[in-house]
C-alpha cells in the first residue's frame, strides 16, 4: 500500500519532462480553466437569491480547508526524494512551505472564520480583498509550484487550492454578498502588518522565507546574490501588497461602475419599448 501511494502521488507519472513554468501553456491552460469555472459560477449564482449565494460561499470554504487539510497527509508521498534511476531513498515528510504562514495558506482558517463566525463579519472586508489579491499575484507567478507534471498531485492541488481560494474572494465582491469601500482599505493595511510579523516570527522558528521576508518572490537573489537586508522586505512586502490591494478596489469600482451604466442602459431601451 505504501509503495502504491509513492506512484499515485508522484510528480512525474509519464517522464513527458512537461511542467508548469509561468507563461508556458500549462499554466495559461489552469489560468483559463480557473477564470473559466468562476466565470460560470458568477453567471450561475448571480440570479440566485442571497440565501443561496451564502451558501454557495460555505461550500467553497468547506472545499478549501478540506483541501488544505488533507494535503499534509499526502507531504511524505509528494515530496519524497528519489536517486538517479528512480529508487526511493526517504519519504517527504512534512513540507514546511504549506505552513500557515504565507499570505494564502494563512487566508485558509481566517477565510474559514470570517465565513463561520459572527465575529468574523467585521473583518470580512479585507479578508474578501486579500482573498482575491493573494491568489491571483500567485496564479499569475506560480514561481513555487515544484517541477512535477501538470497533471500531477502537487500541481493539481496547488493550483485548486489557490483557484478556489479565489473564488471565494471573487464571488464574495461580485455577487454583492461583501460590498467594498475604499474607505476602508486601511484594515487591509493593519492585516498585511499583521502577517508580516506572522511570517517573520515563522521564519525566525523555522528558518524559512514565508511571506518572502528573507528572499524576493521572484526567486532573483537580491538578498543572497545582490546584498540586500532582508529586513527591507519586511517594508517593501506589504507596501507593494497595500499598493495592489489599492488596485483591487479601484477595479471594482471601474467594473460597478460600467455596471450601473449598462443596468441603465437596458432600462432606457426597456421603457422605450
Amino acid at each position: 500500500m505504501r509503495e502504491l501511494f509513492f506512484k499515485l502521488f508522484s510528480k512525474s507519472h509519464f517522464n513527458t519532462g512537461i511542467t508548469i513554468t509561468p507563461l508556458s501553456i500549462p499554466h495559461i491552460v489552469y489560468i483559463l480553466l480557473i477564470g473559466g469555472i468562476i466565470t460560470g459560477l458568477y453567471f450561475y449564482l448571480r440570479k440566485k437569491d442571497i440565501y443561496s449565494r451564502k451558501k454557495a460561499m460555505r461550500v467553497l470554504v468547506n472545499v478549501l480547508v478540506l483541501s488544505y487539510l488533507s494535503d499534509f497527509f499526502i507531504h511524505e508521498f509528494v515530496y519524497a526524494t528519489y536517486d538517479d534511476l528512480g529508487n526511493l531513498i526517504s519519504g517527504g515528510g512534512l513540507e514546511l512551505d504549506k505552513l500557515p504562514f504565507h499570505l494564502c495558506t494563512a487566508l485558509c482558517p481566517v477565510v474559514a472564520f470570517t465565513q463561520y463566525s459572527k465575529k468574523g463579519k467585521k473583518i470580512l472586508e479585507p479578508v474578501t480583498v486579500l482573498a482575491i489579491l493573494a491568489p491571483l499575484m500567485y496564479l499569475a507567478y506560480p514561481a513555487s509550484i515544484g517541477s512535477g507534471e501538470p497533471w500531477c498531485y502537487q500541481a493539481v492541488q496547488t493550483m485548486f487550492f489557490h483557484g478556489t481560494l479565489l473564488a471565494w474572494g471573487m464571488l464574495n465582491a461580485m455577487l454583492g454578498i461583501t460590498e467594498l469601500k475604499i474607505k476602508n482599505c486601511w484594515k487591509c493595511a493593519i492585516a498585511l502588518v499583521g502577517i508580516t510579523l506572522w511570517a517573520k516570527f515563522g521564519n525566525i522558528l523555522y528558518g524559512h522565507n514565508w511571506f518572502f521576508l528573507e528572499e524576493d518572490a521572484f526567486y532573483i537573489g537580491l538578498v543572497e546574490n545582490y546584498g540586500m537586508p532582508s529586513w527591507i522586505l519586511m517594508i517593501i512586502n506589504p507596501i507593494v501588497f497595500f499598493l495592489a490591494v489599492l488596485a483591487v478596489y479601484g477595479v471594482y469600482y471601474l467594473v460597478n461602475h460600467i455596471r450601473k451604466k449598462l443596468i441603465k442602459a437596458e432600462e432606457k431601451e426597456v421603457a422605450l419599448v
